[in-house]
């Protein structure tokens, strides 16, 4: 059986401001997002988004990477590049 996913890939920019993570969130929502994949993250904590789980990898320099993966969707073997810059995993089918 094949799927669809809708993927995102953002630049976040150190995005920190509560207004703007909103903003990030409502769209993640409005798009109904299975993954998205964030750049230059520098809290990873505040990206909180319901339904969603967040994957942090902050790396040496202060700056890293993230994932918010939909609940639907399972990650396995999680491998995290040490810089922050990356990441390696396997994409599960979706959740019934």
């Amino acid at each position: 059986m094949k799927y669809t996913y809708r993927i995102l890939t953002l630049n976040i920019n150190g995005i920190e401001a509560h207004n703007r993570i909103s903003m990030l969130e409502e769209f993640v929502h409005r798009h109904d997002i299975d993954i998205d994949l964030l750049q230059e993250v520098t809290d990873g904590y505040k990206l909180v988004c319901k339904g969603y789980q967040s994957i942090i990898n902050i790396g040496t320099t202060g700056r890293g990477t993230a994932i918010l993966q939909n609940l639907n969707t399972q990650f396995h073997r999680i491998e995290r590049i040490p810089s922050g810059r990356g990441w390696l995993c396997i994409l599960m089918t979706p959740v019934s």
